[in-house]
């Protein structure tokens, strides 16, 4: 036996936690929300298999915390297992973000009410920012995920048909609605 190395290790928890098109618009969506955001637009291309942007008008990611973002297991929801009992966001285990960056390639554009400008962060596999620019957006969090399940021909696979795609896409759908209610 032998163990696996860090990145397989990665790659195998992250497919666990987004395993399908739906499961990545609903962290996205619900990340929106603990922003308090009061408007999400979700756009897909190609029924999210080449792209997923969720763009939202929260208050934004300070510039102090866009380092580990989406980095697994860091979170602004709590400190300790105590406050798990007075939550009130969708989420706090800090595993969302971090995990689509592990089966696609991933870019955040914030800007808080304090920033002059919005900043576009590109991601890698492990959430680490490897570049950055200026941007124009207003505030809130754009997160743009491209090539979903790149490295998971398996997962990709299961896509290959269009009756997949419009069953996803109908689920798509079903959330959203569900939360605009």
């Amino acid at each position: 036996m032998k163990q696996l190395p860090p990145d397989t290790v990665r790659l195998l928890s992250s497919s666990q936690v987004i395993t399908s098109v739906l499961n990545v618009v609903k962290e996205l969506v619900e990340n929106s929300l603990d922003a308090g955001a009061l408007n999400i637009d979700v756009k897909l291309e190609n029924f999210g298999l080449d792209r997923i942007e969720v763009r939202d008008n929260g208050h934004g990611i300070k510039a102090v915390d866009a380092p580990v973002v989406a980095v697994r297991h860091f979170t602004s929801k709590i400190c300790s297992h105590e406050d798990l009992e007075h939550l009130e966001t969708y989420g706090f285990r800090g595993e969302a973000l971090g995990s689509i960056c592990a089966v696609a390639e991933v870019a955040v554009t914030t800007k808080t009410e304090a920033d002059d400008i919005s900043i576009q962060y590109s991601l890698d596999s492990t959430g680490i920012i490897v570049s950055q620019k200026p941007s124009h957006l207003g505030q809130g969090t754009t997160v743009s995920v491209t090539k979903l399940f790149r490295n998971l021909p398996v997962r990709r696979q299961f896509y290959s048909s269009t009756k997949k795609c419009k069953e996803e896409l109908k689920k798509v759908q079903e959330l959203l609605m569900a939360y605009a209610l």
